[in-house]
């Protein structure tokens, strides 16, 4: 495979050979209810870089994209869920973010558009609060909020007569399983096992690798043009960086070695990041183990930031440039996914950074690049339509083995 546009054109051919190929995959497997993914092209590669499983960005979803993902969830939970007629949406309490609100009024109002009773609900609300609390959003919008307790047989049960079928959780869970929820005998979905507290990085890339090689043994694809070079470093401590810089020195070895192969003149870089981190927190890029060794403590401190717990353990993971732009400024695709693949999706750029580093931070924007538009009107620095079309493409592909990987992992 030499050119983006060659991958992309194979998959569009061989796509019934491929349908068959992730049939054969998914058997005696279980989707999650939802995920996102982070994908990166570079021209001569495309990638997924993160794949979040309490994805918090629905807002973000377009009028189409939203009524896509309105049917994909009614018929997720048809397949998965067939009795549960009452969803308790637990959202996170750790936050009074607008727009991560907003993404829980707009997850909410799927669930209720997909035939359902859905309520909010959060853990650890402080005692005074009232049964039924509700929060001021923008553009007269309101969040409802129900209080959860334990009834005499350990289900949930929110504000005075609530009793929920099924927990679809949109929290974390960084830091662990809050009560009620660690004791309630409602099921929870995605798995508690699942949060920030226990689940890895390394473990979703591993199943993720092993996906593209098998993959690109199956249709004689090198699979390094579908994923980043990754590897796990632990035991790390602040005062003790030299054996993660000398896992950088061998991974950009690497990279090196397919560089050549390909002929590319790229400049290898490697982005540090915490196993068990969230929100693009504890991420760092560097082109050197020298450079780790030569971190200030701003950085260290940035490095070790964690949620969850004290960051010792990193996936060291390849970085791929983005070749896409908006204005100037460096774009990557983000795709939404129910089930077993993606309902749409958005363009994240950031004013502030190169195309060579994390998007994911403060600063960042997403909300006015939906994917659908392809033939409307940009500036003329915005990637063609017919590249566009193709990442696009090839982002939902992508994201299916992302649906896929979690499952394997769940």
């Amino acid at each position: 495979m030499k050119a983006f546009h060659e991958l992309h054109n194979f998959v569009q051919e061989q796509q019934s050979q491929i349908s068959n190929w992730f049939d054969a995959q998914w058997k005696n497997l279980k989707p999650l209810p939802y995920f996102s993914c982070d994908i990166r092209h570079s021209g001569f590669k495309i990638g997924i870089v993160d794949t979040n499983l309490f994805p918090g960005g629905f807002n973000n979803l377009c009028a189409s994209y939203s009524r896509k993902a309105e049917t994909a969830l009614q018929q997720y939970f048809k397949n998965n869920h067939p009795t549960a007629k009452k969803i308790a949406l637990l959202a996170e309490s750790h936050t009074r973010n607008k727009f991560y609100l907003l993404n829980v009024l707009r997850l909410q109002q799927f669930i209720i558009d997909a035939g359902l009773e859905c309520n909010v609900t959060m853990a650890d609300l402080p005692d005074h609060l009232e049964e039924r609390t509700t929060i001021p959003l923008d553009q007269d919008k309101t969040l409802v909020v129900l209080k959860p307790h334990l009834d005499d047989q350990n289900k949930i049960v929110l504000g005075e007569d609530f009793l929920p079928d099924l927990i679809l959780s949109n929290n974390d869970f960084s830091a662990g399983v809050p009560q009620p929820f660690a004791e309630c005998q409602t099921p929870l979905i995605p798995d508690s096992n699942l949060g920030w507290h226990t689940r890895r990085k390394n473990t979703h890339f591993k199943i993720l690798s092993e996906l593209f090689d098998a993959f690109g043994k199956e249709f004689n694809i090198d699979a390094w043009h579908l994923t980043p070079i990754s590897k796990t470093v632990s035991g790390v401590a602040p005062d003790q960086l030299e054996h993660l810089a000398s896992e950088v020195d061998v991974l950009i070895s690497e990279i090196t070695q397919k560089y050549k192969e390909y002929q590319i003149s790229e400049t290898p870089h490697v982005f540090i990041k915490n196993d068990s981190g969230t929100y693009g927190m504890g991420v760092l890029m560097v082109n050197s183990g020298q450079d780790v060794l030569e971190l200030n403590r701003k950085k260290k401190n940035k490095l070790f930031s964690s949620r969850s717990d004290q960051a010792n353990q990193f996936l060291l993971q390849e970085g791929i440039p983005t070749s896409d732009s908006y204005s100037g400024y460096p774009i990557e695709p983000v795709i939404y996914g129910i089930g077993k693949g993606g309902v749409g999706g958005f363009f994240r750029f950031h004013t502030r950074k190169s195309p060579y580093e994390s998007l994911n931070s403060p600063g960042m924007s997403f909300s006015c690049l939906c994917l659908h538009k392809l033939d409307e009107p940009h500036e003329s620095d915005f990637i063609d339509c017919k590249a566009k079309r193709e990442l696009v493409f090839l982002s939902n592909f992508l994201a299916e083995f992302a649906a896929l990987a979690a499952a394997k992992e769940a």
